[in-house]
């Protein structure tokens, strides 16, 4: 138990620290696309009347002086940057020179629910992994399963800042082993997309309760057999009878007790009974 505890806390405590080092997002070298309701910096060297902060609208066009309607969404900040010199240099400024910042990102966006410390939307920075979107929602609760499931929606072919899963077309449920990529699997952290829904469900668990060392509640792992169980629960006592254990289950909606051998397999929230000797 005392292992497991240990285990969860080293997880919770992994994505919170993951969590502040990402709380401070760097443009990354022009790879972020722009979209709708973003808002940008674009500053003229030397043409300060030119600079200022822009809007996105949501068709994805910016109105920028002396040059109009221009389209930003789906370019990166340097391809924008590049048109925006281009169109200025046509008989407007000599040799202009053109930056362009993203200030706050508003297009690109996940919904994290489920058993995270903090849900909701969260806005997405950059080229953003699956354990990169769950510390910025605070980490995992203590009672999270170990699979996440991503609903992606489909959507058109437009161009965007994050690339979809190998292991997964749009549309589909990703269903993503989040231990395994926190043990550095990286065929499990793969890059999130804007509009996901990414949903941590709660783990399943057991009970266990009699002769055993440490009765109480515990998470399910996949291939727990009522042997193993035991285990978990800290071993049988000395009285314990563990040839007569029990199980009480639900079945079509109601409780049920029966007889177990140790080799069956635990079902979620079966409660296992091992009982005292009679003699």
């Amino acid at each position: 138990m005392r292992y497991k505890k240990a285990k969860i806390l080293f997880i919770v405590t992994f994505l919170v620290f993951f969590s502040l080092s990402y709380a401070y997002p760097e443009e990354i070298g022009g790879n972020y696309l722009i979209g709708p309701e973003d808002v940008l910096q674009v500053t003229v060297w030397k043409n300060e009347d030119l600079s200022g902060k822009v809007g996105v609208s949501l068709d994805g066009y910016i109105n920028f002086h002396l040059i109009g309607k221009q389209k930003a969404s789906g370019l990166t900040t340097v391809e924008l940057a590049e048109r925006i010199t281009e169109k200025l240099a046509s008989g407007y400024i000599i040799n202009p020179q053109v930056t362009v910042l993203v200030i706050e990102y508003k297009s690109q966006k996940v919904t994290i629910i489920g058993e995270a410390s903090k849900p909701g939307t969260y806005y997405l920075t950059k080229r953003t992994t699956l354990i990169e979107a769950v510390s910025m929602a605070g980490g995992l609760t203590a009672d999270s399963g170990r699979e996440i499931i991503v609903v992606r929606p489909k959507r058109a072919g437009e161009r965007r800042s994050t690339n979809p899963s190998n292991q997964a077309e749009e549309g589909e449920q990703i269903r993503v082993d989040i231990r395994s990529a926190l043990e550095g699997d990286l065929s499990q952290n793969i890059y999130v997309q804007t509009g996901d829904s990414i949903f941590i469900p709660r783990a399943e668990s057991f009970f266990i309760t009699g002769k055993v060392k440490n009765s109480g509640k515990y998470i399910l792992e996949k291939g727990t057999t009522v042997l193993k169980a035991i285990s978990i629960g800290g071993g049988a006592t000395e009285k314990a009878a563990t040839g007569r254990t029990k199980v009480v289950r639900i079945i079509n909606g109601k409780e049920a007790e029966k007889r177990v051998g140790l080799d069956e397999l635990v079902q979620p929230n079966d409660t296992i009974i091992v009982p005292e000797c009679l003699f």
